[in-house]
């Protein structure tokens, strides 16, 4: 079943963020599908979004949409 495949892929990736265990990981996406319309849709699109957006400075490590670095914009 592809789905279950794709439900254990999304609990594997969860596990790799920072704080997050196997057990938390599941939990957390479990969570994520039965609260599907709430909170599963609009991260989705949310994420999609920023991955398209965002942007990490070297200089500074900060992270956003912008040009320009709001922190240290002298320096970019």
């Amino acid at each position: 079943m592809s789905s279950t495949k794709d439900i254990d892929a999304l609990i594997d990736l969860m596990a790799k963020l920072p704080g997050l265990g196997p057990r938390s990981a599941r939990r957390a996406v479990l969570h994520l599908v039965r609260k599907r319309s709430l909170l599963l849709t609009p991260l989705a699109d949310m994420m999609q979004r920023v991955a398209a957006t965002a942007r990490e400075w070297l200089h500074c490590g900060n992270v956003g949409p912008w040009e320009i670095c709001e922190i240290c914009p002298s320096k970019d």
